[in-house]
């Protein structure tokens, strides 16, 4: 539990995303953000605006994280190996952190100048992966949507309850399609 002396910003996130997962991202309040700090409601708006800026601040904590782990996973790899690596992480995180995934999702209707940028940090990583492909671009932007759809939607579809069928292992499925899909870029090069 946190004192006064101890509140920040950052402290009011971490307990504002921990929240988010627990009881959900849409049934977060400031009253109980500032019940778990040990604090007063009150003492919160000396570090925000209200409800919709700790919103904004738990999509731009939860894109942070996110790309902290993306990057992690991206270390010391390149090409498919690092995509590969980048897609396992990133299912990964959406897994455990269901609730911080929905906030990422709401960044691009976000307003929040800076939780954009921070968005952008993300796409910035599958970029600087991508550079040494000398693929045109235009292609590296068109693998770059494709690849966050692909992960997207397979994440979305497993969240869902979909894949169940024990008939296919599903780290099968998510393996098979990621390098299918890791392989159209060796294809748009040869192109």
């Amino acid at each position: 539990m946190s004192t006064k002396r101890n509140l920040d910003l950052q402290a009011i996130l971490n307990v504002a995303a921990e929240l988010a997962e627990e009881k959900g991202l849409e049934n977060v309040t400031l009253l109980q953000v500032a019940e778990r700090l040990g604090v007063k409601s009150p003492a919160l708006y000396n570090h925000l605006n209200g409800l919709k800026e700790l919103s904004s601040g738990i999509a731009s904590l939860a894109v942070n994280r996110l790309a902290d782990t993306l990057r992690a996973a991206a270390v010391g790899r390149s090409g498919a190996e690092a995509l590969l690596a980048m897609a396992r992480s990133y299912r990964q995180f959406a897994k455990e952190n269901p609730e911080l995934y929905k906030a990422i999702l709401r960044f691009p209707t976000c307003a929040d100048q800076g939780v954009q940028e921070t968005g952008h940090a993300v796409v910035q990583i599958l970029y600087q992966v991508l550079e040494p492909c000398a693929c045109s671009r235009e292609e590296v932007l068109h693998f770059a949507r494709g690849f966050r759809s692909v992960l997207h939607g397979f994440v979305a579809l497993e969240e869902a309850g979909f894949f169940q069928d024990a008939a296919a292992d599903v780290e099968v499925s998510f393996e098979r399609l990621v390098l299918h899909w890791i392989s159209t870029l060796t294809e748009a090069k040869a192109a």
